[in-house]
């Protein structure tokens, strides 16, 4: 059966409001002096992988998923850089919406 508009939305809305909280507070946690946002990041990242799965049920083979994923995830899991691990994220789930909205476009609205 094929997936609607609204259908997608339900299941990826949650994720993307999930990310929403863990977005603002890896940001929060850079602004403490003593923070270690390695652990939020990971939360992130495996957010995403969820999302992926989620996807994947939803549209297969042809799921929407943004340019070098691959490579710029295991750039988030391996960085040493926290804050370039987050911006790294923030870009995946920005493009991953985008490419999300364009791809249920080809779908029916209900």
């Amino acid at each position: 059966m094929m997936p609607s508009r609204k259908s997608i939305d339900q299941a990826v809305s949650p994720f993307y409001e999930d990310w929403a909280a863990l977005s603002q507070a890896i940001n929060a946690c850079f602004g403490e002096v003593t923070g270690n946002c390695r652990k939020l990041i990971a939360e992130g990242w495996q957010l995403y992988e969820a999302l992926k799965q989620a996807l994947h049920g939803l549209f297969g083979d042809s799921a929407p998923c943004p340019l070098n994923e691959g490579e710029r995830l295991a750039f988030v899991k391996n960085s040493r850089s926290a804050h370039a691990a987050s911006r790294q994220l923030e870009q995946l789930f920005g493009e991953l919406k985008k490419k999300i909205a364009r791809t249920k476009i080809s779908y029916p609205a209900e």
